[in-house]
């Protein structure tokens, strides 16, 4: 929340909607051999606050890092591949998975990254070579940039065209803003930012 605030970044419902997935892979688990992508590039609040936790920024670039954060870059410790616009997590993970067999990649993507043509043509790569290593988390909150995604693209028959033995596909259903009542499931906030009043009252229902 604060590091938000001070960046004066938007998309806080993003990062919420991922905090408890975020969680349990990072400390629950992934191991120091797996390879993590972070796709969903809007809830990167979420990502940069669990790497400094984990130690990953020096002393001095805690604050750089958290408080004037960009979008995912490569240049932050703990991340691998820059993003952005949504769509360009899961080629790179599929890329990796193909060429490192004996590695798990891990990538979390959006609901909305599943209507992306870059993310279907890798998952028809991904089924047809069975890449047994690959981990896609799907954080399905409902809800994308410009409101409910069952109302701008139906995502049921996707997901259930998606299912198959591998790769492994986790669909994990979350909550747009959650912990927060006047964010949760309210697409506003996908592009709000906190002001010093939200800001209290989001850290008080923490």
């Amino acid at each position: 929340m604060k590091s938000s605030f001070d960046a004066k970044a938007c998309h806080i419902g993003s990062a919420l909607s991922c905090v408890d997935i975020m969680v349990d892979l990072h400390y629950r688990i992934l191991t120091k051999d797996d390879i993590f992508l972070f796709s969903k590039a809007s809830g990167v609040a979420t990502f940069y606050s669990i790497l400094a936790d984990k130690g990953y920024f020096a002393k001095e670039k805690i604050a750089e890092y958290l408080h004037n954060y960009p979008l995912p870059s490569k240049e932050v410790p703990g991340v691998i591949h820059s993003c952005g616009s949504l769509g360009h997590g899961l080629p790179v993970a599929v890329g990796l998975a193909y060429a490192h067999p004996e590695r798990n990649v891990y990538v979390l993507i959006s609901d909305g990254e599943v209507q992306e043509g870059t993310t279907w043509e890798c998952a028809l790569f991904a089924r047809q070579h069975e890449l047994k290593n690959l981990f896609v988390v799907v954080d399905y909150n409902a809800i994308q940039a410009m409101g409910k995604t069952k109302d701008i693209l139906d995502l049921t028959t996707a997901f259930k065209f998606l299912e198959s033995t591998f790769p492994h596909i986790w669909v994990q259903y979350t909550t747009k803003g959650q912990g927060v009542d006047f964010m949760e499931n309210d697409p506003s906030w996908h592009y709000k930012n906190l002001t010093e009043e939200t800001l209290k009252q989001a850290i008080c229902q923490i």
